[in-house]
């Protein structure tokens, strides 16, 4: 694999971009070209050097009985690959459980994926309010999983809840697994990841030498990844070096499908700043389009969308691309304009993790005019716990408060349930 370090050797987090189950696994497959010749794949070796991303997600819940998935994605043998199980897919009743099933979904992971999450069923849909039941069905997986690993894929163990009390049941639960990590799976709210990061501290579980991935999965707002970066930051010098924090999202791919493009970000007000491309014939009425050209006048079809990367996706990217159709008399916006939209999106995310990463690997009090007070607070709430980690449920009591105003209802980024709308439940 690609490390993913700075010029002094020291681990930064990874970003797994998560698109494997939308509209990019196609233009994946085809492999895909920008005009210029630049394959759509920017894990690929091909990709110019200086924005090549070898890091990605797949899933198996949509995915399993393909086998040879790894192969048709192009994702060559230096790009860390992390697989989801798939349980997500098998809460929201998408993916009927069955140990056949189980079967299926360890050898996919095994022949598909470096890193990978047990196949835990989270207590959620159509398993809400099934706690216990989630966590048998979840304990039996995991025997199964340890009894059966080869060593090819590095197996990760999963926490999961919805409460202080629960992350607690199921970590004493699930502990003693002989895997290489853990996966934060149930925090909605940032009060719970804290609590289960404080509860893996006091446990003392990074210092178990087995253990070389922390992630979390499906959180990446800027704040996050200022959390995640000094998570990193301190995971370094706990662990001397060991342990990779990760996370993935889907995010790149989901904002294309509301027609945002990303333009920038701003770490005051944590947000960031978007270009908005209704889809083609949205477009159309409101500039006018008649027979192939702009009857607004203000539009030049051939100006190029305002890139603030000046990325490969972008070179050539111009508003004639959301206008009209292929030769073919495909949709352009769907075919050409969205893959553009989307790997730009992606870098643009990593380009934000790399500079999050140089901003919190500095004095942490640097941050204090960057980023909001209370996203300070939490920050500073982490550097106390590690800096003890027996004491990390105290310090946790201590900021709680900030927590929850702080984190909100959710540490989602775009609607999962409006995605999986558009996207449908296919798993083949």
């Amino acid at each position: 694999m690609v490390e993913n370090v700075n010029s002094d050797g020291k681990k930064q987090f990874l970003y797994f971009p998560s698109l494997s189950a939308g509209s990019m696994v196609s233009s994946f497959k085809k492999d895909y070209k920008f005009s210029d010749g630049t394959p759509v794949k920017f894990y690929d070796s091909r990709y110019p050097s200086e924005w090549r991303h070898p890091y990605f997600l797949i899933t198996a819940g949509h995915h399993y009985k393909k086998m040879d998935f790894r192969d048709q994605l192009g994702l060559e043998k230096d790009v860390l690959v992390f697989g989801d199980s798939g349980g997500y897919q098998i809460a929201t009743g998408a993916l009927p459980y069955s140990n056949e099933l189980r079967e299926k979904i360890f050898h996919w992971l095994e022949a598909n994926s470096d890193v990978a999450a047990n196949l835990d069923i989270p207590p959620k849909t159509v398993y809400k309010n099934k706690f216990h039941e989630c966590a048998d069905i979840s304990f039996d997986n995991f025997k199964w999983f340890e009894k059966n690993q080869s060593g090819k894929t590095a197996f990760i163990n999963m926490l999961q809840g919805s409460n202080a009390e629960e992350y607690t049941w199921w970590y004493h639960k699930f502990k003693d697994f002989d895997f290489n990590g853990w996966g934060i799976g149930g925090p909605q709210k940032l009060v719970d990841f804290m609590f289960a990061l404080a509860l893996l501290l006091k446990e003392k579980e990074f210092e178990k030498q087995q253990n070389k991935y922390l992630h979390l999965l499906g959180i990446s707002k800027i704040s996050d990844f200022f959390i995640l970066a000094t998570l990193q930051k301190l995971m370094n010098k706990l662990t001397n070096n060991r342990i990779y924090v990760s996370t993935d999202s889907s995010s790149p791919g989901q904002y294309p499908v509301y027609g945002t493009y990303l333009h920038s970000w701003n770490y005051k007000v944590q947000s960031f700043s978007e270009l908005y491309f209704p889809k083609n014939n949205e477009y159309r009425r409101k500039n006018h389009i008649a027979q192939g050209k702009l009857v607004n006048p203000e539009v030049d079809i051939h100006q190029h969308v305002a890139c603030s990367l000046d990325c490969p996706a972008c070179k050539d990217f111009t508003y004639e691309y959301l206008e009209g159709q292929t030769a073919a008399g495909l949709d352009r916006y769907s075919q050409e304009a969205m893959p553009r939209m989307v790997v730009h999106n992606t870098h643009l995310y990593v380009k934000l993790a790399e500079d999050i990463n140089k901003v919190v690997s500095s004095h942490v009090e640097m941050l204090e005019t960057l980023i909001p007070r209370d996203l300070y607070s939490v920050i500073i709430s982490m550097h106390e716990m590690f800096a003890d980690p027996d004491a990390a449920m105290y310090v946790y009591e201590k900021y709680k408060k900030v927590y929850k105003k702080f984190g909100g209802d959710s540490i989602s980024t775009i609607n999962a349930e409006s995605f999986n709308q558009f996207f449908g439940q296919k798993t083949n």
